[in-house]
């Protein structure tokens, strides 16, 4: 991702991070987030970070908002969300169960310039 994440921001887009979890298992936060994103192979350092742990407020009523998303079924995901309408447009998933996108940094630029060029 980080190879390409040049090229997100040139295409218009905004990377947002969102950690469900630590390697700890312990619930990501901001911090964590960002920890994880710096460490390798990863080395990200553009875009957001979040923590699910730490998504509570008036309109989240739960600190397990991403977790708990029909979404996430255990797995990570990539929200691609038009900034105009905030309508989410493509939602690919990663991770290890099985029916997994799986996308590298390329293919979901790719995703994503689709979803601008649609617009």
């Amino acid at each position: 991702m980080a190879q390409v994440e040049e090229q997100f921001v040139a295409a218009g887009a905004q990377i947002i991070w969102v950690l469900q979890q630590d390697s700890s298992v312990q619930q990501g936060t901001a911090m964590s987030c960002r920890d994880f994103m710096n460490a390798n192979p990863r080395n990200s350092d553009a875009g957001w970070c979040v923590g699910d742990g730490e998504t509570t407020g008036q309109m989240t009523p739960s600190d397990r908002t991403w977790t708990d998303s029909p979404l996430a079924l255990g797995r990570g995901y990539d929200l691609i969300v038009s900034r105009r309408d905030m309508v989410i447009r493509d939602a690919p998933t990663h991770g290890t169960p099985s029916g997994n996108e799986n996308l590298t940094g390329a293919e979901l630029l790719a995703r994503v310039q689709t979803v601008i060029d649609s617009l």
